[in-house]
């Protein structure tokens, strides 16, 4: 069996685009290109923001 390609996950490096932080305003870098549709946050700030997960159920 060949499991080295699955799907495209093995692109090489994302091309990354500067955005500055929504909460913080610091300038940061990430893997798209904003829009201003949405806000933008920095790996910080993004940890407070991110949607809670909902627990596994098994």
């Amino acid at each position: 069996m060949e499991y080295g390609n699955r799907g495209g996950f093995n692109r090489g490096p994302r091309e990354m685009h500067d955005a500055v932080c929504a909460d913080c305003g610091k300038t940061c870098q990430v893997p798209f290109k904003p829009d201003g549709s949405r806000p933008v946050y920095c790996r910080d700030c993004y940890q407070k923001h991110k949607p809670a997960r909902p627990p596994r159920r098994y």
